[in-house]
Order: C-alpha cells, then sequence, then structure tokens
C-alpha cells in the first residue's frame, strides 16, 4: 500500500507516494532515480524523518511512515560515520566539538555504531576522553554511554580508560560530565558472568576494584552527589551504589560493606527517604532498601567465630567494659546462659554480635550500669543482657523480613536504615518494661511478646516516622496503655507466633510463598495474553504515483507469551482476538530479554520496536503514539526499557488482575523488586495462612510451644511383673 510522503533533499523537496512494504534500499534507490535524478549508489544514501533526523530501517518503516509524513533524503550511516571519524582526529577545538555533539546522537543507531566502530572510532573518542575537557568531554562521555547500549563493540576496554572515567567522576564537577561517567560505571559493574541484563560479561566488580583503590575519594563522592541538587546525578549515583552492593563479589564483600558503614551511606539515603523524588529515584531506594535486607541477611547467616580476630575482640570487648571481676565465670554474668557465648549468638550470627557490640559503644557508662544492676539483683529477678539483645535482633529480623532475605514492601522505611539505633531503643524498653512487669527470668518469653507489640504499634506509618517518634512511643508509652493494647490484638496469636520455632516456620513458609507466587507469575507469561495496541493505522488506497501497493489492515490487538526458555517474549499482531495455539510458532516477532534492563510503569513518550529501538525524543511523539480510548488507565501502562531511553514494547493491560500478574512476572523473572501491592500482599496472606494452618491443631488448645522437650530416660511400664506397655491413651 503506497503512503503519500514528502521527500527534501538538499534545497529541493517532491510530494511522492512510498510503498512501505518495500525493502528501505529499494524505496532509496526509486527516490534516488525516479525523483533526484541521483546516480550515484543507493547504498551511499538513507531516509531519516525530517523532524526527529530519526533513521528510516526496514524494522521501523511501517510504523513511523505516517500519511503525509515529511522525510529527507541524507548521507547514509556508512557515509556519516566515515565523515565523523575523520572529524575526531581534528585539533581544532570547534570541529571536534561539533563532531562529538553529533556523534552523541548517531552512536545510538545501531547501524552507525557498526560503521564506526569498523574505522576505528572507538579507539579515536577514548583518545578524546583521555585528553578534552569541558562541554567537548561531556558530549564524548555520553557518545561513549550510548555505544554501550548495544550489545556489541565495547568488550575490551583497557584498565587505564576504566581508570581515568572514574578519575573524570571524582575530579570533575560539572553535572553534564558528571552524569555519563557514572552511567559508563554503572554499565560497567554490571557486566560481569552473573548478568543477565547485558550481552557483554567481561567486567564486574573485581575488574573496577583495583581502580576504585587508586581513587580514594571515589565512594566518598558519590555519597556526597546522593545530596545533589541535580535530580539526575543524584539518581545516578544512587543507581551506581546500588550496582556496587549488588555486584560484589565474596573476595571483597566485607571491606566494601565496611567502606559503605565508615560513609554513612544508609543515613544519607534514608534523609533522601524523607525527600522530594521522583519515580526513577523512588526506584533506586526501594533498590537500595532491598539490599541492605539482603546484606543484614548476610551478617545473620554469618556464624560467629573466635577464630576471626574481629569477632574475638568485640566479645572481649563486652566482657572488658562490664568492669566486673571474671572469677567463678564471666560470659553469665552479662547476660549469657553458658561459659560458651559464641554458641547462642550463632542464632543471630554476626548481626546480632555487632547490635550487641553497638549498644555498648553507645553508652559505656549506660552499658556497664545496666549490666551491674542486673548481677546485683537476685538470680529469678535479672534481665540478661546478652539474652536480651539477641532476642530483639530476632525481632527486628523477623519485623523487617530480614530473616528470610526477601522483602515485598513498595514503601520507604528509613527507620529500617537505622537498625542499630533501632535496636538501641527497643532493648532499652525492654529492660524498662521489665522493671515494670517485675518480671522474672520465667517471664522472659511474656515480655519479648510484649515488646513485640509495641514494636509493631511504634513501626506504624514508618514511612513518614521519624527516629524521635519512634523513641517516644518505645520508652514514654506508659506500660498500662501497652499491655491494654496487647491484650485487643488478637490474643490467640500475640505470645504464640513470637516464639522461635513459629518465626522460623514463617521464614520457611514465607520463601515458599514467594516461589510459589512467582512460579504462578510466570506460568501467566508462558501461557501468554492479549494487550491492546495503543496505535492504528489506517491509510486509505491511492493509485497514484505509487511505489507499489499494498492494503494494510488496521490491527488492534497484540498476542504475547513467553517462551519456554523464558529468554525470548513473543509476540503477534491481530485484528481481533483468536485462537492461539500452543507453542511460539504462530508468534512470529519476539524481543530479546537479554537486552531489557527495566520495567517502566506508566505510558512511555514513545512506542518502539524490539528488532530497532528507537530513542526517546519529546519532539518525535506523533499522533499514532496518543491513546485514543480516554477509557484506558495510565495506572495500567508499563514498558519494557532498554537502557535509560529505549521502550523495546509497550504493554496497555485490561484490568489490574493483569497488570499485576505481567509486570510482577517479568520483574520476578528479572530478580527484581515486586512493584504491585497486591502481590506483595498475596504472598503475605498465604504465608500467615500457611502458619495458621500448621499451628491449627496446636491453637485449637491454646497448647503452649515447649522451648526445651525433656526426653525421659526409660519409659514408665504398666503392671507389677516387668511386663505390658505404656499407653499416652487413657483410654486403650
Amino acid at each position: 500500500m503506497s503512503t503519500p510522503v514528502t521527500v527534501h533533499h538538499d534545497k529541493t523537496h517532491v510530494l511522492c507516494n512510498v510503498d512501505v512494504a518495500q525493502p528501505i534500499e529499494k524505496i532509496i534507490k526509486t527516490l534516488c532515480l525516479e525523483q533526484f535524478n541521483i546516480q550515484e549508489p543507493a547504498a551511499l544514501f538513507a531516509l531519516r524523518l525530517l523532524d526527529t533526523e530519526e533513521l528510516i530501517t526496514d524494522e521501523n518503516i511501517r510504523r513511523k511512515i505516517k500519511k503525509n509524513e515529511r522525510l529527507k533524503l541524507v548521507s547514509s550511516p556508512l557515509i556519516e560515520a566515515a565523515e565523523i571519524c575523520e572529524k575526531l582526529g581534528s585539533t581544532d577545538d570547534r570541529a571536534l566539538k561539533l563532531a562529538t555533539f553529533s556523534l552523541q546522537k548517531y552512536i545510538k543507531e545501531v547501524e552507525f555504531a557498526d560503521e564506526f566502530l569498523k574505522r576505528n572510532g572507538l579507539k579515536s573518542l577514548i583518545e578524546i576522553i583521555n585528553n578534552s575537557s569541558g562541554n567537548t568531554l561531556a558530549y564524548a562521555l555520553t557518545s561513549m554511554q550510548n555505544l554501550m547500549e548495544h550489545d556489541h563493540g565495547w568488550e575490551d576496554l583497557s584498565f587505564d580508560f576504566i581508570n581515568k572515567v572514574i578519575n573524570i567522576l571524582v575530579k570533575q564537577t560539572l553535572v553534564n560530565i558528571c552524569r555519563p561517567a557514572t552511567a559508563i560505571i554503572i554499565k560497567l559493574v554490571t557486566a560481569d558472568k552473573s548478568s543477565i541484563t547485558s550481552a557483554i560479561k567481561s567486567y564486574g566488580f573485581d575488574v573496577l576494584h583495583d581502580a576504585m583503590l587508586k581513587q580514594q575519594n571515589f565512594l566518598t563522592t558519590l555519597v556526597q552527589r546522593l545530596s545533589s541538587a541535580d535530580y539526575v546525578l543524584c539518581s545516578n549515583s544512587l543507581c551506581l551504589i546500588n550496582a556496587l552492593m549488588r555486584h560484589v563479589t565474596d573476595q571483597h564483600w566485607e571491606s566494601f560493606m565496611d567502606m559503605m558503614i565508615k560513609l554513612k551511606v544508609r543515613k544519607a539515603v534514608a534523609l533522601l527517604m524523607n525527600g522530594v523524588h521522583g519515580e526513577e529515584l523512588s526506584k533506586q531506594l526501594l533498590e537500595f532498601q532491598s539490599l541492605f535486607v539482603r546484606q543484614a541477611y548476610r551478617w545473620k547467616r554469618t556464624q560467629v567465630s573466635l577464630h576471626i580476630p574481629s569477632h574475638k575482640a568485640m566479645l572481649e570487648e563486652l566482657w572488658t567494659k562490664a568492669n566486673l571481676s571474671d572469677e567463678d565465670g564471666k560470659w553469665r554474668k552479662i547476660g549469657f546462659a553458658t561459659e560458651a557465648p559464641k554458641w547462642e549468638i550463632q542464632r543471630v550470627g554476626y548481626l546480632g554480635l555487632e547490635n550487641m557490640h553497638g549498644f555498648m559503644k553507645k553508652d559505656i557508662d549506660g552499658y556497664q550500669k545496666t549490666i551491674l544492676e542486673q548481677y546485683n539483683r537476685p538470680v529469678e529477678r535479672r534481665c540478661p543482657f546478652a539474652k536480651t539483645s539477641i532476642e530483639v535482633t530476632e525481632l527486628l529480623c523477623d519485623y523487617w523480613d530480614v530473616s528470610t532475605g526477601y522483602t515485598t514492601s513498595t514503601s520507604f522505611q528509613p527507620l529500617l536504615l537505622a537498625f542499630e539505633k533501632i535496636h538501641y531503643i527497643t532493648v532499652k524498653a525492654f529492660f524498662r518494661l521489665w522493671n515494670e512487669m517485675e518480671a522474672t527470668v520465667d517471664d522472659f518469653p511474656k515480655v519479648s511478646a510484649l515488646v513485640r507489640s509495641q514494636l509493631k504499634f511504634a513501626l506504624r506509618d514508618e514511612a513518614t516516622k521519624q527516629l524521635y517518634e519512634f523513641e517516644k512511643d518505645m520508652l514514654e508509652v506508659e506500660y498500662k496503655i501497652i499491655r491494654d493494647r496487647q491484650l485487643k490484638e488478637l490474643e490467640l496469636g500475640d505470645d504464640l507466633l513470637s516464639k522461635t520455632p513459629v518465626r522460623n516456620l514463617r521464614g520457611r513458609l514465607y520463601t515458599e510463598s514467594y516461589e510459589f507466587v512467582k512460579n504462578q507469575r510466570i506460568k501467566c507469561l508462558l501461557i501468554g495474553d492479549w494487550f491492546q495496541i495503543t496505535s492504528t493505522t489506517n491509510v486509505p488506497l491511492n493509485s497514484t504515483t505509487n511505489l507499489g501497493k499494498r492494503t494494510m489492515m488496521n490491527k488492534k490487538w497484540r498476542f504475547y507469551r513467553l517462551s519456554p526458555n523464558t529468554k525470548f517474549l513473543h509476540y503477534s499482531d491481530y485484528l481481533e482476538k483468536t485462537l492461539i495455539r500452543d507453542g511460539v510458532e504462530d508468534l512470529l516477532e519476539r524481543i530479546d530479554l537479554s537486552l531489557v534492563t527495566d520495567i517502566m510503569t506508566g505510558p512511555s513518550p514513545q512506542i518502539t520496536s524490539p528488532g530497532s529501538p528507537p530513542k526517546f525524543n519529546s519532539k518525535n511523539i506523533s499522533n499514532s503514539t496518543i491513546i485514543t480510548n480516554n477509557l484506558l488507565s495510565q495506572d495500567l501502562t508499563f514498558s519494557l526499557m532498554s537502557g535509560p531511553d529505549t521502550v523495546l514494547t509497550e504493554f496497555i493491560a485490561t484490568n489490574s488482575i493483569q497488570y499485576s500478574e505481567w509486570t510482577d512476572g517479568l520483574n520476578m523473572l528479572f530478580d527484581k523488586n515486586i512493584g504491585s501491592k497486591d502481590t506483595a500482599e498475596f504472598i503475605h496472606i498465604l504465608t500467615e495462612i500457611g502458619v495458621k494452618v500448621k499451628l491449627l491443631d496446636l491453637s485449637g488448645e491454646k497448647v503452649e510451644i515447649p522451648q526445651n522437650i525433656e526426653v525421659p530416660n526409660k519409659l514408665p511400664i504398666i503392671g507389677t511383673g516387668g511386663s505390658g506397655f505404656y499407653y499416652d491413651d487413657p483410654f486403650s
């Protein structure tokens, strides 16, 4: 079918019809010979949209060339690449600046990038980055950033270049230089062997580690930029910190996390949570929150060992700062049940030891006073400090999902990032309630249940709660009010669900529920579903001045289905919904999911093609990209992204259930955070139902779960002759 268009070339333009069913090379050849009388080979020319200069290819021609579209006939990427490569070698600063400025745009196109690489343009670009400054450096870095959105061409960047980019990131202050430099480092960090988003896997944390060591202020600079007034720079800096945390290897994990603590990264992120932020920054904040839960989980699973000098030193300092005599033992005096503290603390691992040690370091005098006060009490009236600290760590881990290592929270939890301070306050609250209850050793589980109840209350509305408000709720609310509130809660579960066996049960069932929902969501993708196409093409047939004829029907529906190996998303467009056979043979198009870097919710600025995705440009949003059905909610729209400005495809769900199934299915497939509150609540409900089902036989009789089961040495015998059997059923 022919489409009427206007084609510009040099200072002239012609009105003609273009058959979008023809290969682009044939269309260009026809234009050159019949419309502009050009005798040069068609391979030297290309078609671009006049307004946006977007390259027209075989993959996007049907979507881009609309009725009365304005095009221009220009030099092909082959010629443009040759010209720009030549200009990159210029010694004239103005010419070099113009060349790098143009390169930013053209290098996004795979056709141009391939020609650029063939002409050794990457070497010239790296040389410019090494030697230029100002806007020229900014343009060159942005060009490198855009080149790295392709799945080839940057496999062998040298250590010197990586070190140079990190040096630029640290030393430069101009925002337009720091932004692309940060983006380049993010790309390098995530391109490791375990990456599922990068086709290039030759870099990663270890490759960058030595370069980071050479720039001692690298991490310091990133943290400082979290308070930058520039939104994009702030977001990129946090994105890089997240990438480093996610991809740090075991070899460097401990030293890297120590550095994060020294730089008070969590405090800086918590301050960001209290500010005003857009969607991208919010996503990075939730990602950091999730990564911290994983980090705390790893600390909790790290066993305390006296063979590790730092562990041994912390335990010894806990004893020495207590300022007690070690006659008749020492560890029981500070609240351990035995003289082998490392075995008791294994329940909460290194995380528990760090919290216990942190309590002591925060207020040494207060620590000594607490230990001495308990030591001078009768044994049965003592509140054991070590046991209390371990219990509080466990309570916090349960509340914030640290015990499982997964979090489905879709809201900010700034107090989670102040874990040590919350632990300190909660331990003090434990001692306060112990004293006000006049508790004994046997009452420890009851005090724990009361603290757990008040902790849950104090952390309500956590996203907006300040630390001083939490402290007031924990340390100043009267005991009677806390107790009355606890009695109003579900009486069945409050004490029962705080038991160690039940906490372990909940952790296991939570993991199973998460995996169950993950499999269900991904199964929805494997089955496939229909989505409405956001634009239609309705071009009347015109028989005059045709470059060919073809009738195009309005396609209103698209069917997507995930391939069995989960590596591709297959699809085809249809006029109306129809029966789709099993498998992917009927679905002729596909998207390589290794190209997907993000899942963006809300309408995208531009609908793009999986084959050759164009880039964002506010000028090229045509009428065809505007959703004409006003009944479709923007809340049900999401897109697959490849890089920060490339849309692979856009979905408009027909309802919230389909939206939840597909967004969370894709997020879980890519091991990203769940974005749907419905799914997070579903996992929580499944877990709680599972716990209650497991406890039905106990809760029905209100049976107390024993902490320690005593097994008799010998079973009692019925009868006097030494014969007979013992039955636990009195009616037998």
